[in-house]
């Protein structure tokens, strides 16, 4: 008997240890965690694609060169996750004042619903929030394949559901001034995108 509970415990042992080196010290334990902490540590350049924001100005991805990059993916006629996902964004815009950072931060709402989310839906949706449309706005990628290619630079899954719905991630991502993902955030933590913010764009600003 006693054996036997020594042999469990050395399984056990082995087999936690084992878990820890797969999962890089427990921090990947999904295939959705490895996969952006892949994309973190590649470091992926701005994606060749072009945009339209919610005041109808189009321009490559790329026009945000040099600035930290706060961002969610949405569709506006959501109903659950991304109008909180919004109203959380607003709250970390206020909180860390990034009106007073704009040469060195730039909010982005990025939709996933080209059909459906025109400019002028954009607009509307942008003022619901009172986003400025200059250090916050709302994007489109108007061709499917660019909107495939930012997606996937940036590790997030949209898959459709039913004829108007979306599975897709929730959360802030941090780029870096050359594009690449920095940090992937809980959304309903303003706390924390708040002090993050204040690590990599207040100390870059200082």
């Amino acid at each position: 008997m006693k054996k036997d509970i020594i042999s469990i415990i050395i399984i056990l042992l082995l087999g936690g240890l084992l878990f820890y080196i797969s999962t890089d010290g427990f921090r990947i334990y999904t295939i959705e965690a490895e996969r952006v902490e892949s994309l973190k540590n590649e470091k992926p350049d701005f994606p060749d694609v072009d945009v339209v924001d919610n005041k109808g100005r189009a321009y490559p991805f790329d026009e945000f060169e040099g600035k930290y990059i706060l961002m969610t993916f949405i569709y506006t006629s959501c109903e659950t996750a991304c109008p909180m996902m919004e109203a959380n964004m607003k709250e970390v815009y206020d909180t860390f004042d990034a009106g007073a950072y704009s040469d060195d931060l730039v909010f982005l709402s990025t939709s996933f619903d080209t059909e459906r989310d025109t400019v002028e839906v954009l607009d509307r949706y942008a003022e619901y929030f009172n986003a400025d449309g200059d250090t916050w706005r709302m994007l489109r990628v108007p061709e499917a394949s660019d909107l495939d290619t930012v997606l996937d630079t940036y590790g997030v899954t949209v898959i459709p559901e039913g004829d108007a719905d979306y599975q897709h991630n929730t959360s802030f991502y941090l780029l870096g001034p050359d594009g690449g993902l920095v940090e992937v955030l809980d959304y309903r933590d303003i706390d924390g995108a708040v002090q993050t913010l204040d690590k990599y764009v207040g100390e870059a600003a200082s």
